[in-house]
């Protein structure tokens, strides 16, 4: 059809990944961690990866993805914030099988922890989740959990979800390096998201 252009050329009017703001952002995040050299490797191709999709979907499910691996964690989850602003209206995990997602019954709509991310969008960073003022515990069938990390997405300024990320492998506590890293990844998963809600417009 005249006049119509294919989804190639759809991609290429979107805004690209802003490489120069995230590469700053990485750079001064893991100046002040003091990051490995493999583990800004490791990061530079989790922003890669997850700048590339555009599917929205599955941009969600690679970040929470490249975030469990980045900080070693056994369970991660992307809550995906409603349209009221206080409920979670989408939740992807990673570390559960569908047996136990199953058991577990309905997913979580932001109380507890959850929820103090969403009142608070800060990184929180915990040794023991049953220790916090805000701790609702866990339904039955749930595995335990206790060391804790949540960062927030901001899209063009706007909250768009959080990571939690639970159970850091090994039994060590998340540290202020792990928190750099999953910072610096919510930064350039926030411009993927938006460029993969633009290109489902488009």
């Amino acid at each position: 059809m005249e006049g119509s252009e294919g989804p190639g050329e759809a991609r290429m009017r979107l805004p690209q990944l802003r490489l120069d703001e995230l590469l700053e952002e990485l750079q001064a995040r893991l100046d002040a961690a003091r990051g490995t050299r493999d583990r800004v490797h490791s990061l530079l191709e989790a922003v890669l990866s997850v700048g590339r999709e555009l599917d929205l979907e599955q941009a969600l499910r690679r970040i929470v993805e490249a975030a469990a691996t980045l900080v070693d964690a056994q369970y991660a989850a992307l809550g995906v914030i409603g349209p009221n602003g206080r409920i979670l209206s989408d939740f992807l995990t990673v570390g559960m099988s569908e047996e136990q997602i199953a058991k577990i019954g309905p997913f979580p709509e932001g109380h507890g922890i959850l929820g103090e991310l969403i009142r608070h969008p800060e990184p929180l960073r915990l040794a023991k989740l049953s220790e916090h003022p805000a701790s609702y515990g866990f339904p039955a069938h749930h595995p335990p959990m206790n060391t804790f990390l949540g960062v927030p997405i901001r899209v063009r300024d706007q909250v768009f979800g959080n990571l939690y990320l639970t159970e850091k492998r090994g039994g060590a506590e998340f540290d202020e390096e792990d928190e750099s890293v999953l910072s610096t990844l919510a930064v350039a998963a926030g411009v993927a998201i938006d460029n993969a809600r633009l290109y489902e417009e488009s």
